[in-house]
């Protein structure tokens, strides 16, 4: 309940407003007004509805799946946009941005982090309100990203058959191809119903550091990505990555770090296990440029 002390007060208040609105002191509430409710500014507009990226010599596949865009302007955030997307940005003249290339991190949609091993873009634009400026940036990968393995299949395939009675092939056929001459296959039916594979070599891996596995893949069901570790003569599998199925070819960045720290080997490979669908009476999964990489 209001007391009757405030509500005098707030009567004096209001007669005081209304006594210096007509007595030449309205300038002061107008201001007042204005520190309480400031003016907003009229935005200059980014407009990104696609990117660039350049691989180098060593680094494999160009492919990439970059959704979103992390844009910062003058060191603050200006937008995290999913592209295409034109979007407001209330800095003006000479402005930089950064651009960051945004992933969904294992494949899922709520998860969109800044990929730790591209380059941001960054230019500086001079910005003036409600001018529209096209950008594609230009993503690149970081030169201190290490590689320990990329497979695009071309002249080989370094994973090794550990179980299961059907394996994992190396296709030719155009149909089955996501880019070069030869991509990866598993055949899958009643008869020849399992894979398990891991890479014949095994690996070092920094703990604390950021690992992702990339690879581009095609498959009518679902088949996992797993990590294999081993110290001191014992051995640990891990099946956390499910990738579901896609009917076009699909990139995906598979985040390992936090695994490689809680499991404390001393070396990992990567593993690949596919299994029929018990609804299915046969199933094809494609692969394509896998990369384990690290810094």
């Amino acid at each position: 309940m209001i007391s009757w002390f405030h509500k005098r007060r707030a009567l004096k208040i209001s007669t005081l407003c209304f006594i210096l609105l007509f007595s030449g002191v309205a300038i002061t509430c107008v201001s007042s007004c204005d520190i309480i409710n400031p003016t907003e500014g009229v935005p200059a507009y980014l407009k990104i509805d696609t990117f660039s990226f350049t691989a180098a010599p060593g680094q494999g596949s160009a492919s990439t799946h970059i959704t979103d865009v992390w844009a910062y302007a003058d060191g603050s955030v200006a937008g995290i946009v999913e592209m295409p997307k034109t979007f407001p940005v209330l800095d003006s003249g000479s402005t930089q941005l950064i651009l960051g290339a945004g992933i969904w991190d294992n494949g899922i949609a709520e998860a969109r982090v800044t990929y730790p091993f591209y380059y941001p873009d960054t230019m500086t634009l001079n910005l003036k309100p409600t001018i529209i400026y096209p950008i594609t940036p230009h993503f690149t990968y970081r030169s201190n990203t290490k590689f320990f393995f990329i497979e695009d299949f071309e002249a080989g395939n370094l994973f090794d058959k550990i179980g299961g009675d059907t394996n994992i092939v190396r296709t030719s056929n155009p149909d089955e191809v996501y880019e070069g001459t030869v991509s990866a296959a598993i055949y899958l039916d009643e008869e020849h119903s399992a894979y398990e594979g891991r890479t014949s070599s095994n690996y070092v891996l920094t703990k604390g550091n950021p690992v992702y596995v990339e690879l581009n893949y095609k498959c009518d069901q679902s088949f996992q990505v797993g990590l294999y570790g081993t110290q001191f003569g014992a051995s640990a599998f891990l099946y956390k990555w499910t990738i579901n199925p896609k009917n076009y070819w699909n990139k995906i960045y598979l985040n390992m770090g936090s695994d490689v720290q809680s499991m404390q080997a001393d070396n990992y490979q990567i593993l690949i296990r596919a299994v029929l669908d018990p609804e299915r009476s046969s199933s094809n999964i494609y692969v394509d440029n896998v990369k384990l990489v690290s810094n």
